[in-house]
């Protein structure tokens, strides 16, 4: 082969294989790229050539997840890394800001410089921002008026605690709102603008009942908190809601259906708090198109709502587990008769009845006869269980044709 034939194979063997594809992209896109990756790594960058060495302070993302605070080994590192990196920056809007403090023995030194890192993404018009404690014990406190932003679009707080009310009027764009493991101490939360809400695993306030106020709500998920069940308020856009309380605060030791057992020393009625509100959650519930209700027998708060039942005008499809069977089964009958239009009616019975609630209340029932021939009913329950048999007579006993019943059991228990 020729000296030139050899060059010409050289240069081709180059362009295939040692041209820097990922460096001749623009900037824009580079930068792109870059939000992408945990907030260390893209920093990391700035050795691999000259034209990166300043890139990285254009990223339009701060990535500080938990895995990348744990590559740290003291919060110190942890802090000190990201306030040269706040400091070195170009102040350019952020689209992303996932801020995680340091998991370790020293509370106070891990969550130091949280607050500031959260008002610096503020400045910087963060859309998506997410603050997580990683302390599995002590929660973060939240300055009062820390989150304030025209520009924020969807907020996720874990491991936090507030004291003073969540108070988004001024977050005109907020729009998501997720809350986890934490202690929510405060009267009010409250959003003119929030369209999809999510509280899990958090711990409402004993005394007072919480006030949810978020009339253009359009899904809701309360899902295994403590302490008062909140109190919504009106959502007349509400089209799906999932609301799961097994372990909240408002249950009868006497076992009465509605709670109000007349014994102070049954900590669940004596402090139910309800003041001129009738209705705890199904009213604000009640344009829901798509309803999940997940409670204990023991626990009252739905069966108490339903003495004020509201009409479900758009409920298509229902989920009720076991809070709703009670020896009368008026509960169930009360809220069929109040959803007119309802399509589908799922129970789901994951234990045997063996209690059944037995002190009867006077339920709203209407005169007008209950006819269920146009609903489908899928039952889960396990075989022994043989007060399901006693719902399904009685939903018979409404007109339900056999056909419209969808049988599923559980395996035997023991088995």
């Amino acid at each position: 082969m020729s000296e030139g034939s050899e060059a010409a194979g050289s240069k081709r063997h180059a362009a295939a294989y040692g041209v820097d594809r990922l460096g001749g992209l623009p900037d824009d896109l580079l930068l792109d790229i870059l939000s992408f990756l945990p907030s260390p790594d893209a920093v990391r960058t700035c050795v691999l050539a000259r034209r990166w060495r300043n890139l990285w302070k254009g990223v339009p993302a701060l990535r500080i997840s938990p895995d990348t605070a744990e590559g740290f080994h003291s919060p110190s590192a942890l802090n000190g890394f990201v306030n040269h990196m706040l400091l070195l920056r170009d102040r350019v809007p952020l689209r992303t800001a996932e801020l995680n403090s340091f998991h370790g023995n020293d509370f106070d030194a891990s969550v130091q410089y949280l607050e500031l890192w959260v008002r610096y993404s503020l400045s910087c018009r963060v859309a998506e921002l997410c603050v997580a404690n990683d302390d599995d014990v002590e929660r973060w406190l939240l300055p009062k008026g820390l989150i304030i932003s025209r520009h924020l679009r969807s907020l996720e707080l874990a491991r936090i605690m507030t004291e003073h009310d969540l108070d988004f009027s001024s977050c005109r764009s907020l729009v998501d709102l997720k809350i986890e493991f934490s202690g929510i101490y405060c009267e009010r939360i409250t959003s003119p603008s929030l369209k999809h809400l999510s509280i899990s695993e958090c711990r409402f306030l004993g005394d007072v009942r919480t006030q949810i106020s978020v009339p253009n709500l359009i899904s809701l998920l309360l899902d295994d908190c403590t302490g008062r069940t909140p109190l919504l308020e009106s959502m007349p856009l509400l089209v799906d809601a999932i609301v799961v309380l097994p372990n909240c605060s408002d249950y009868c030791r006497n076992g009465y259906e509605v709670g109000d057992c007349g014994d102070e020393s049954c900590w669940g009625c004596s402090n139910c708090n309800y003041g001129e509100n009738i209705c705890v959650v199904l009213q604000g519930l009640s344009s829901c198109t798509n309803l999940q209700l997940a409670a204990t027998s023991k626990h009252f708060i739905f069966r108490k709502d339903l003495m004020g039942c509201p009409v479900f005008s758009n409920l298509e499809t229902l989920l009720l587990n076991e809070w709703c069977i009670t020896a009368n089964l008026d509960a169930l009958i009360c809220f069929l008769q109040h959803s007119p239009v309802l399509e589908k009616l799922t129970l789901e019975f994951p234990e045997i009845h063996e209690n059944l609630v037995e002190m009867g209340v006077s339920y709203d029932l209407k005169r007008q006869p209950l006819v269920l021939k146009d609903l489908t009913v899928e039952v889960n329950f396990h075989e022994g269980d043989e007060e399901i048999h006693k719902v399904l007579d009685v939903l018979s006993s409404y007109g339900l044709p056999p056909e419209k019943i969808i049988i599923k059991q559980y395996p035997k228990i023991g088995i």
